[in-house]
């Protein structure tokens, strides 16, 4: 009764909105780092260790994030969390970082950095070799390329995340024994 209470007054949208815009902001500054030092993640010819390292940087911390926030709620709660409350609190995570990460990918991808598209683009191109069809369907696609890129993020940053959320939610799940 006394956790069901304290579950009632303390949300964790806040925690969790707080943590996707942190997570979000660090990773448009790791896309601007990496692009800089030309270790792109979308681009073939990057070398596996560079491909690695970028996916380590990211989901690896968007992991702990996820973790962080279930944890931190956990406190909030003094120390007991249910599963379903765990899970929410790091699917909220989850879902904020993807509509944030897919919105800071419009921006960097179409203001800040637009010759990092043209490489994506080129690195497509060439792939693509002498295939006519994949050629045009790229060319067709260009227009479009920077709403797939933010889709795309959005849609794997939520559910890689909810996978990362029932997973740690039943790690962190402590209820209070009556």
């Amino acid at each position: 009764m006394e956790q069901e209470i304290l579950q009632e007054q303390k949300k964790p949208n806040a925690l969790a909105f707080q943590v996707a815009i942190t997570f979000a902001l660090y990773t448009f500054a790791l896309i601007f780092v990496m692009n800089l030092l030309g270790m792109s993640a979308q681009i073939e010819e990057t070398p596996i260790w560079q491909k690695s390292i970028s996916v380590i940087l990211s989901y690896g911390t968007f992991i702990l994030a996820i973790y962080y926030a279930q944890n931190k709620h956990k406190q909030d709660l003094g120390g007991f969390i249910t599963y379903g409350r765990a899970f929410s609190t790091g699917f909220k995570v989850a879902a904020y970082s993807g509509l944030f990460i897919g919105l800071l990918m419009m921006l960097y991808y179409g203001i800040v950095d637009k010759g990092a598209l043209q490489d994506i683009l080129d690195a497509q191109m060439k792939a693509a070799g002498d295939n006519e069809q994949a050629v045009k369907g790229i060319e067709m696609m260009s227009k479009y390329m920077i709403y797939m890129i933010a889709f795309g993020s959005a849609i794997t940053y939520t559910l890689f995340g909810l996978v990362i959320s029932l997973i740690t939610a039943a790690i962190l799940k402590k209820e209070r024994s009556f």
